[in-house]
């Protein structure tokens, strides 16, 4: 009898740490950076974060020819190179003093963004991982799921000790330094499971993925997608204001944001580990199904109630779950063939949706004149999310029984 596959934990955990990097260095710190670059260059921080959501935009235009790459046999190329391309743009960021230069360095960090984020990860580990797949993705969102914790608070030192300026060399350092090493040394030179690994142009995305296009399943996972993006991208941004507005003091506002992060955490923990007890799609309907109950919950928790950790709770799980669904059920749905390409081609509409949802749910708080209408908006997403996520499993059981 065989013995079962053993996780390589070194090339795991190098990839998870790389990946921990990325989203610290270029995601999160961007919010405490934007605050001294205020007060310097005078830049409002409308002008500031729109560069952002340019990023999320050239994030998404280069999903696609990223998944390709990997899923050609290029996994470690994507991202050791975007790891330096990072690094050189955080650098290039530091001595920014003119707007339309920081807009085009933004619109680059996009690019390393769709190269070093989860997606490409994902797709080199499904390739590698086979059977062990589920875990080691889970393992990487626990790792990464920390990102925040470990490089908000260490930004600020940096920004505190060097300047905004310093810390962002500080920063470039740790891509050049750390993650383009882990990432040259640890991704084995034949990426994904590449369909023409040898040297030359891509060829043209196969049939495969033609047929993937004009599925129903695929474009109502699409939806599904979108809808909860755009509710884990601007909820954290607006949930303190929208808590203060709604009673609750602002010690109560900040304790419920701090449950979703290790809410997050223990839902991954328990979906990658608990696959013998819940498939996957049971796991889909359980997340959309907690952000149903999260957001039919909020309106009626009074202010002061302890309930609104369990709003958090159930929002954060939520949000937690929905990063392995969106890394693994793919594969069940349609296949494991072009992995890389079909996760470009959802990221590419999800990540559009999210540059432009922080400033959607600000101007219907505006035209309203409370965020009620916010609250309405993230139910109705998360019931329909969920409808179209039980349909695409109807869809794929009649496709089954054919």
């Amino acid at each position: 009898m065989s013995s079962p596959p053993r996780m390589p934990w070194r090339f795991v955990s190098a990839l998870s740490i790389a990946v921990t990097i990325s989203y610290g260095t270029i995601f999160y710190a961007f919010a405490l950076i934007i605050e001294p670059m205020e007060q310097e260059l005078g830049w409002s921080k409308t002008a500031l974060t729109a560069a952002f959501s340019l990023a999320l935009g050239s994030s998404a235009l280069f999903s696609v020819p990223v998944g390709r790459l990997i899923d050609l046999g290029y996994g470690r190329a994507v991202m050791t190179g975007g790891s330096i391309l990072a690094a050189a743009l955080l650098a290039l960021w530091s001595q920014t003093e003119s707007y339309p230069s920081f807009l085009l360095i933004w619109f680059g960090l996009g690019i390393a963004m769709s190269a070093v984020f989860y997606e490409p990860a994902f797709a080199i580990l499904a390739g590698h991982l086979h059977l062990l797949t589920r875990r080691g993705i889970t393992f990487m969102t626990l790792v990464a799921g920390f990102a925040s914790t470990v490089f908000i608070p260490l930004t600020h030192l940096l920004i505190e000790a060097y300047g905004w300026r310093g810390a962002l060399l500080v920063l470039a350092g740790l891509n050049l330094g750390l993650c383009a090493v882990l990432e040259g040394l640890s991704i084995p030179r034949s990426g994904a499971h590449a369909a023409n690994p040898g040297p030359g142009p891509a060829a043209p995305p196969p049939s495969g993925a033609r047929r993937v296009l004009t599925s129903a399943s695929f474009w109502l996972f699409v939806v599904t997608s979108v809808l909860q993006g755009m509710i884990a991208t601007g909820i954290p941004v607006h949930l303190i204001p929208l808590l203060v507005e709604r009673g609750f003091s602002l010690d109560s506002a900040v304790a419920a944001f701090a449950v979703i992060g290790p809410a997050q955490v223990a839902a991954r923990f328990l979906t990658g580990f608990g696959e013998r007890a819940l498939s996957l799609k049971g796991v889909g309907v359980l997340t959309m199904g907690l952000n149903v109950l999260a957001f039919g919950l909020l309106p009626f928790i009074p202010p002061g109630s302890w309930l609104i950790l369990a709003f958090a709770a159930l929002y954060g799980a939520s949000a937690g779950m929905m990063t392995i669904v969106r890394a693994l059920l793919p594969p069940e749905l349609f296949g494991r063939e072009n992995y890389g390409l079909i996760q470009g081609m959802i990221a590419m509409p999800v990540r559009v949706s999210m540059a432009a949802t922080p400033f959607a749910f600000g101007a219907l708080w505006a035209w309203r004149g409370s965020y009620d209408a916010v609250v309405f908006l993230c139910f109705a997403m998360a019931l329909c999310s969920l409808i179209a996520f039980m349909l695409n499993l109807a869809v794929a059981r009649g496709g089954e029984s054919r």
